[in-house]
């Protein structure tokens, strides 16, 4: 039987919770939000690489647990899990988007209208059907960028997996080094940020961002030799390493816009210095106790449980009832997205990812018979 790690759902699940903050942080109304020392419920960018890395955790403990499943089973669920209800999400957000634009909101500032702008048709909504080839993402649902990203390393895990088990962990270390600063290379030679050939779905950020699947790898094939070495120190030491390692994680965009001037080299910089951090809060949280106690608290669990419809669901109910008050009720209309939002969230873990997560196993079922009968 597979280990599951609650706390690392939980851990999920408050990531989750910061995009969402992040998200109001960027409406003028809650610009405050970006600044300490709210930043540390409103930090992002760094939750979408702590996805990136428990993703790599969870699909390696999967792949490589008393279940094994095979390369195409593998692929079904994983499908199934993401591409459904993304799918779902597209379509809920287009369909928001005919019923409530109207006009760009003057009091909601640039990113509320560059998610929802005039001219979002039909092509759009077609070119996020097809998923993992290169198309513009920042509209309809902002989020989705990562979702791309996440579904195109996913067809390939089982081969880094394979690697990351087979080889020393300099190796798979070195590799990951060896793509990222590739990725960084390429843009540093065209002027481009990370962020905006991640937005337009681009190729070459692929590989980079496998250096975060990578790194959850590492710490499924190695959980139980760090927990065996981090058990030698106090829990005042690793509570102390625990709290640096959270404040380089939340302070990590601060401290590189007032070090780096260059924009590519602080987009690449950004995911170097956070993956440290991850890192760490990943590998305290298996090991610490205490902090794996608290992350197992029955609302946080659950939180984690929803965490990916909340990821993918928010930003439609707030761009939804922004358009909905228009120019009116300003403050008011913030709130009421904020109320709708983790309940909107609930009803689609239950309507939509459970039922594709049912899916993936029905269509697999045939598969998972002929193993069990192999090893009997």
């Amino acid at each position: 039987m597979t280990t599951r790690y609650h706390q690392l759902d939980s851990l999920r699940g408050i990531a989750a919770l910061t995009v969402v903050f992040s998200h109001y942080s960027q409406i003028t109304l809650t610009h405050w939000l970006q600044h300490v020392p709210w930043r540390a419920i409103a930090e992002g960018h760094s939750a979408v690489i702590l996805f990136f890395a428990l993703s790599g955790f969870a699909l390696a403990m999967q792949v490589t647990g008393d279940s094994k499943p095979g390369f195409a089973e593998f692929i079904v669920k994983r499908v199934c899990r993401i591409y459904i209800p993304y799918l779902i999400a597209v379509l809920a957000a287009y369909t928001a988007y005919c019923l409530l634009y109207r006009s760009n909101l003057s009091w909601t500032g640039e990113w509320v209208n560059q998610a929802w702008h005039a001219g979002i048709d039909r092509r759009d909504l077609l070119d996020h059907l097809y998923f993992v080839i290169p198309f513009s993402n920042s509209t309809l649902d902002p989020v989705l960028w990562s979702l791309v990203y996440e579904m195109r390393i996913s067809l390939i895990f089982p081969i880094l997996v394979v690697v990351v088990f087979a080889t020393p962990v300099w190796f798979s270390v070195a590799l990951s080094m060896c793509f990222s600063l590739a990725a960084f290379g390429y843009y540093h030679h065209l002027q481009r940020t990370l962020l905006d050939a991640s937005i337009q779905g681009e190729w070459m950020p692929t590989i980079h961002y496998m250096s975060m699947f990578v790194l959850g790898a590492l710490i499924a094939r190695y959980r139980e030799a760090i927990s065996s070495k981090l058990g030698a120190y106090s829990a005042r030491t690793l509570f102390g390493a625990l709290l640096i390692c959270l404040a380089l994680y939340v302070l990590v965009g601060s401290i590189t816009r007032h070090s780096i001037s260059n924009d590519v080299l602080r987009s690449f910089a950004d995911d170097w210095i956070i993956l440290p951090a991850v890192t760490g809060i990943l590998v305290l949280a298996i090991a610490l106790r205490p902090f794996a106690a608290f992350l197992t608290a029955r609302p946080l669990i659950f939180l984690g449980e929803i965490s990916f419809s909340l990821y993918l669901l928010h930003c439609i109910v707030l761009l939804g009832v922004l358009h909905y008050f228009g120019e009116t009720y300003q403050g008011m209309s913030l709130i009421i997205a904020a109320v709708l939002i983790l309940p909107v969230s609930i009803a689609g873990y239950y309507a939509v990812e459970k039922p594709s997560i049912r899916l993936g196993r029905y269509l697999t079922r045939g598969k998972q018979r002929s193993r069990v009968t192999q090893r009997a």
